[in-house]
């Protein structure tokens, strides 16, 4: 088995095209009309609209993630996309090096200073 992807659902893939592509600068790489694929170096992550109003134990409405991306300058990049009107759920990086932050749909995510682990 090897790894595939990483998936995150969404309510608005327009809106998720302007914050995964504008604000945090992740290059699109496919678009559908419910889909849509950006590139993290080696690996892809794809973004698929799911409904909330779908049948009872349809996962995409209970899944959770978290995505850590690493930055050189923590931050730096904080200000940076503090600037764009990114939330963080931090007031400052953490003493740890990490600020987690939502998307429009509340999904977390955190920038990290890469460790040397």
């Amino acid at each position: 088995m090897e790894f595939g992807y990483v998936m995150v659902f969404v309510t608005d893939v327009q809106q998720a095209k302007q914050f995964y592509q504008d604000i945090l600068e992740l290059p699109l790489i496919h678009e559908e009309p419910n889909r849509l694929v950006f590139s993290m170096g080696p690996q892809k992550l794809v973004l698929f609209q799911a409904d909330k109003k779908t049948e009872t134990g349809d996962y995409s409405n209970e899944a959770r993630t978290v995505l850590v991306f690493h930055v050189g300058d923590v931050h730096n990049t904080f200000a940076k996309l503090q600037e764009k009107g990114v939330q963080f759920l931090h007031t400052k990086p953490t003493e740890a090096r990490y600020a987690a932050f939502t998307d429009p749909f509340g999904n977390v995510h955190e920038i990290a200073e890469k460790s040397n682990e």
